[in-house]
Parts: structure tokens; sequence; C-alpha cells
């Protein structure tokens, strides 16, 4: 038996002198059953809190959102999200959280603590309901189902944040571009691309990131892990998202479509990218100039245009660039490849533009059919 454990109730007590309240039943002690599940409880209020579970009835109800909860401490743990309160700090590095649990959860990050390993890889997690999500992603499982459009969830957290999206619950905005989030962690990541903040820093070479998730996927190239593997071919992937866009160039899948273009994509952030060229929508403007960028990364290499900066360096010669897909297009100066052919006269190009200028030099008919072929 457990220090601090009822024989009669079954209760945890956290001290010998809550125990001996505990305790104090007495022979005549019932405990209090739930006719619903024949779970039992020490107390009539607890098996009340219990019942909830079971009634659709949300009798508390959030004033700012309208959202109901069932209990007053969800309701209080609600409200945290619209007044940004954390009471709950860590004592080893300060960082504070909206609930008790999530700072449990995060003192495992320093205890080192993570007990529940996955049986296919050598992941570990401090909670059995992270291990369960994470199992997930090796059988294919995706319990939770949106019936409004389809779509299947392994994690139920990330159900529920798209379930928001149909309701149209999207109370925090960003006061520069107007875009708007279900959580205000979104809304903190998001503004990191506005401000160019990368609080987190990888030890090992220095990187710096916006976001925590980044900086764990990164810190997998250092230690080679690719925990994610492909059945049909053995590739190796460090992220989930980019393994799971990979299934799909086997499968054929491509689940996004455009509704304006009726296009379809294999990976969501294609899809993104290409809705921005219907909408113009530029949400990231360069503080050197007057110009704006529909992605973070096209920003980021437009400012090196100001800084001087120009990381990708050629190998055979001296000169260096501003963006990898530059020094790819010169390197074919050094290899003499000419990947773009003319099938018409055979003639051979470096880039599908000077196929697609040389093409127009045909006559009509052949650069007509050319053009609907390319």
């Amino acid at each position: 038996m457990r220090p601090n454990k009822c024989s009669s109730c079954h209760e945890d007590s956290p001290s010998p002198s809550g125990l001996q309240k505990i305790s104090a039943h007495g022979k005549d002690w019932q405990p209090h059953t739930c006719n619903q599940c024949e779970k039992t409880f020490p107390s009539q209020s607890q098996l009340s809190k219990h019942q909830r579970s079971h009634s659709a009835l949300r009798p508390f109800q959030c004033p700012q959102c309208h959202k109901a909860y069932k209990t007053p401490t969800e309701l209080r743990n609600h409200t945290r999200s619209h007044t940004g309160e954390k009471p709950f700090v860590c004592s080893e590095c300060g960082k504070a959280f909206m609930q008790a649990i999530c700072l449990r959860i995060h003192m495992t990050q320093h205890s080192g603590e993570r007990p529940h390993s996955c049986p296919h890889c050598s992941k570990s997690y401090p909670t059995l309901s992270k291990l369960k999500v994470h199992q997930r992603s090796h059988t294919g499982e995706k319990p939770y189902f949106c019936v409004e459009c389809g779509k299947r969830f392994a994690d139920p957290s990330v159900y529920r944040k798209h379930r928001r999206n149909h309701q149209g619950h999207r109370p925090y905005s960003c006061g520069l571009c107007g875009k708007t989030y279900t959580e205000l962690k979104d809304l903190k990541n998001h503004e990191r691309s506005h401000t160019g903040e990368k609080p987190y820093l990888c030890s090992d070479c220095g990187k710096a990131f916006s976001r925590s998730s980044s900086l764990a996927c990164h810190l997998r190239i250092h230690s080679q892990s690719k925990p994610y593997q492909c059945d049909q071919c053995g590739k190796g992937f460090t992220q989930l998202s980019s393994y799971q866009s990979h299934l799909r160039t086997h499968s054929g899948e491509k689940p996004f479509l455009c509704p304006q273009c009726g296009k379809m994509f294999s990976d969501p952030s294609s899809f993104r990218r290409h809705q921005r060229a219907h909408s113009g929508f530029k949400p990231y403007p360069c503080d050197k100039c007057a110009k704006r960028f529909r992605q973070p990364a096209d920003l980021a290499v437009h400012l090196r245009v100001h800084s001087g900066q120009r990381p990708y360096k050629c190998q055979s010669c001296d000169k260096a660039f501003v963006a990898s897909w530059d020094l790819r297009r010169h390197m074919l100066v050094h290899t003499g490849l000419r990947p773009f052919s003319c099938s018409e006269c055979g003639k051979s190009f470096a880039e599908r533009s000077s196929l697609n200028k040389h093409c127009r030099t045909l006559p009509a008919t052949v650069y007509i059919d050319k053009a609907e072929g390319l």
C-alpha cells in the first residue's frame, strides 16, 4: 500500500494529517457510487463533480465569449486564455503556465523524467496521453472526426483547435496584418514572423528559431535522428508533417483543393502558398524598403539584399549568393548541365525560362502546341 492512502476509500492524501481526516470514516463508511459507470468516490461533492462528465449540462458560461463548461475549475482555466494570467510558475526556470497540469508536465523537462516509451521507436514521453497520441503516427489511426469537413485527427487538442475554425471563434488578432487565431500562443508565434524575434537557440550551431517545436525538429539534424520511416521506400524524416507529405507521393493523394482554380496539392504549405498567389495577400513587409512578401522565408532572403549577406557560396569559384536556388542555377555553369530541352529542335537550356523564351521563336502552330504541353 502506498503511503498516505486510505484503506477504506483508496483516496490519496498529501500528508499523514490529511490521511487521519480521510480515514475517520468509521466501520459504517460507504463509498459514493456513480450509477452510470460504477466508479466510487469518498464524498458526495466529488461524486456530483464526476457525474457532470456524463451529463451534457454546461452551467458555467464565460461572459466574454459565451463558451460553457461543466465545472467552475474548467471555466477559471478558460478565463485565463482571455486575461493571459499564468499563476503557475516553474521554480527552476521561471516559465509560467495557465494550468497546474501544464506546469507538472513542464517540470519533467528539468527532471528528465519520461517514463512512457514508444515500443516502435526510441521516443519517450512524460505522460501516457502524449505517448498514445505519438503512437498514432505509427499506426495511422485518427479517431477524431470533424463532421463539418470530414477531416480526421490523431491529437484531440489539434482537433479541438480545428473545430474552433468552423465555429468562427478566433479571438486573438494580429495588430499588424489582421490575421486571427484560436489560441493566444499561436498569435505569439505568428507575431515573431513580423518582429523577427527568435528566442529558441540551438546550442550546437547557434541557429535561432521563433518556435520551440522548430528547434526540436532542428536538433534532430545534429543527432541524425529520423524517427519517421517510410515503409515503402525506407526514407526517414525528422518531422511528422514531412513524413505525411512524403507518403502522399506514393499514394498520389492530393487532399488540398484550391476553390478558385481547382488545382490540388499534397501538402498544406504548398496549398497556402498557392492561395496567396490568388489573393495577392503579402503580409510580410520589409522594414528597409516598400516591398512586401507572401512568406517569411521570402522576406528573409530579401533582407540579405539590404544586409549584403550571401551565405550560399560556390565551392568551384569565389561567387556567393543570397538564396540557395541562385546557387543551384549558378552551379549549372560549372557542371555544364542543360536539363531543359526543346523537343522540336533538340536545343537544350540551363533554365526553364530560357527554354520558354526559345519556344516563342518557333513558328506559331508549333509554339502553341509546345506551350500547352509545358
